[in-house]
């Protein structure tokens, strides 16, 4: 666990080294030593002064120097305490929030093909990997379902929202010939169009238990297929990762077993999806830092991350993941511009 200080135990002398610190090692991702402090940031003060506040906060767990002729580094701890009340987050360029706009708004408007080239940009702006979680089914609104008999036990189902989503999903079932099929989706665009998917379920439930359902053999087929097919696609969701080679290419990765390790966790989606899924229990943006990421190999990386809502209700996530010595200052506005940009593209699906 991370040891979280207190920003009234840091004078203001102590914060702007820090931040001085930060910035340059941001930068360079080199140790920082206290001369190039005094003559590139903080010119009033002294090398030994500044040397002795950086043994005061390495003391206090803000800074480590990896070798006694070296300069400091921050540590998780420093990154969370400049985080918390040191750093200057700045405004997104106009250049990037238009980059952002073109993007989301070009193309079929198929809202897949979309977060797809969202989640593409804010790699490129990051220069970090990033990662969308897409938006789940049942909270848009229902358009069509078909049924497509694979063979005499599988059957896919092919369900599309009103937004243009298209979910494709194989059950297991009886053998059911095609022209059943057909009547069976025709039955259920009929009867559930203009509904939210999640209403769809809940009316499908509904309908299995009546009496209609009990005497209808096609209504009860009908019935009973969609439950199953509904079943399957809510426990569906997709996940876009962009940028993994920017992330590779890192300098902090010339360590083959570094590298093997984030290799690694890119390809653990599951865990991911369970992360990135927690932001969307905290307003704003979130920011993780090594081991808040349930040491999935990332224990020198971080990842910066946003919930993006449909009418108010979470319906998915963003983020990028890169090394903790990310510029925190430009990726915290990108990511939250994006999340705000796709909430107000998503308001009216």
């Amino acid at each position: 666990m991370l040891r979280i200080i207190a920003m009234h135990e840091l004078t203001d002398r102590d914060k702007s080294i820090l931040n001085a610190i930060i910035r340059e090692y941001v930068e360079t991702g080199e140790p920082v030593g206290s001369r190039i402090i005094s003559r590139k940031y903080l010119y009033t003060l002294s090398p030994a002064t500044i040397r002795n506040v950086m043994a005061d906060l390495e003391e206090m767990g803000l800074l480590y120097q990896p070798h006694v002729s070296a300069g400091r580094i921050p540590t998780p701890e420093g990154f969370r305490c400049y985080l918390n009340g040191i750093m200057e987050v700045r405004s997104l360029p106009r250049v990037e929030k238009t980059m952002i706009t073109r993007q989301i708004t070009r193309g079929s408007g198929d809202i897949r093909d979309t977060l797809r080239r969202a989640s593409v940009v804010l790699s490129q702006i990051s220069q970090n990997a990033s990662i969308i979680i897409l938006p789940r089914i049942d909270t848009f609104f229902f358009k069509r379902v078909d049924f497509v008999r694979l063979d005499e036990n599988r059957i896919m189902v092919i369900l599309v929202s009103r937004a243009g989503m298209v979910y494709n999903h194989i059950v297991q079932g009886e053998d059911i010939t095609q022209h059943k099929l057909d009547r069976y989706a025709n039955y259920l665009n009929e009867a559930y169009k203009d509904l939210t998917i999640h209403e769809m379920r809940d009316s499908l439930m509904r309908e299995m238990s009546s009496e209609k359902a009990s005497f209808d053999t096609l209504v009860g087929q009908a019935l009973d297929l969609g439950i199953t097919a509904l079943k399957a696609v809510e426990e569906t969701q997709d996940i876009v990762i962009q940028g993994k080679e920017t992330v590779f290419n890192k300098p902090d990765l010339a360590d083959l077993d570094r590298l093997r390790d984030i290799v690694n966790a890119f390809e653990d989606k599951g865990r991911i999806v369970r992360i990135l899924n927690r932001v969307l229990e905290v307003p704003g943006v979130s920011v993780l830092l090594g081991e808040e990421m349930e040491h999935i190999g990332m224990d020198n990386f971080s990842m910066v991350a946003s919930g993006y809502s449909r009418r108010n209700i979470p319906v998915g996530s963003l983020g990028v993941i890169g090394p903790m010595r990310m510029d925190y200052s430009r990726v915290i506005p990108l990511v939250g511009y994006m999340a705000r940009i796709l909430s107000e593209l998503l308001e009216d699906m």
